[in-house]
């Protein structure tokens, strides 16, 4: 390994005694933002194992051998990928990552149908979606999404449910206007497919 980093030219340290204790290994570590080392990718050689399980193969010698396994992460563990994410994008993960991508938020109790309506056609499309029924006004309910880093928000009132349309609020533009649901939903499946930052 020590070959391959050099020929490649990375800046590298060389850890004796660590806790590898059964083959070289190559570990790729970064600083989170509490100035932590953290590991991202682990590269080891285990030149005990397939000796433990009887696992060899016939060179082309015909001679019996041990392979030597090769562990690796490709990420580290699960969690510390989310939240090396979650600490890249300050919370405010991409649409595509976003658990939640769209909240819609009625106007008033009175709407609750329409919007469960509108929520149901974006499950449909494939849109990670919540509705808001709660009796708050809509100003708290808007500034509670924008909080909670949701994508976008889909404002309804009786204007938009007579017009066939839903005014959108995005995280980053705020107030796009008012537009179809059909030509929302076609705008966030093609922001969801191009994996937009």
């Amino acid at each position: 390994m020590k070959k391959i980093l050099d020929n490649i030219g990375l800046e590298y340290e060389v850890g004796i005694d660590e806790a590898a204790f059964y083959g070289p290994k190559l570990d790729i570590q970064y600083k989170n933002v509490f100035g932590k080392e953290d590991t991202i990718v682990t590269i080891q050689i285990d030149m005990l194992l397939a000796e433990k399980f009887g696992m060899y193969y016939i060179d082309k010698d015909g001679q019996k051998k041990l392979p030597y396994i090769i562990h690796r992460t490709s990420l580290g563990c699960y969690e510390r990928t989310l939240a090396y994410m979650l600490e890249h994008f300050a919370g405010a993960l991409p649409m595509w990552l976003s658990p939640e991508q769209v909240r819609v938020l009625p106007l008033s109790e009175n709407l609750a149908d329409q919007a469960k309506e509108i929520e149901a056609k974006l499950l449909n499309a494939g849109i990670r979606v919540t509705t808001d029924l709660r009796s708050e006004k809509i100003g708290y309910k808007i500034r509670e999404a924008q909080l909670e880093k949701i994508p976008y928000m889909l404002v309804i009132g009786n204007k938009e449910v007579e017009n066939g349309t839903v005014s959108v609020r995005s995280r980053k533009q705020a107030d796009m206007g008012s537009m179809p649901l059909d030509d929302f939903i076609k705008l966030a499946l093609e922001e969801i497919a191009a994996k937009k930052k």
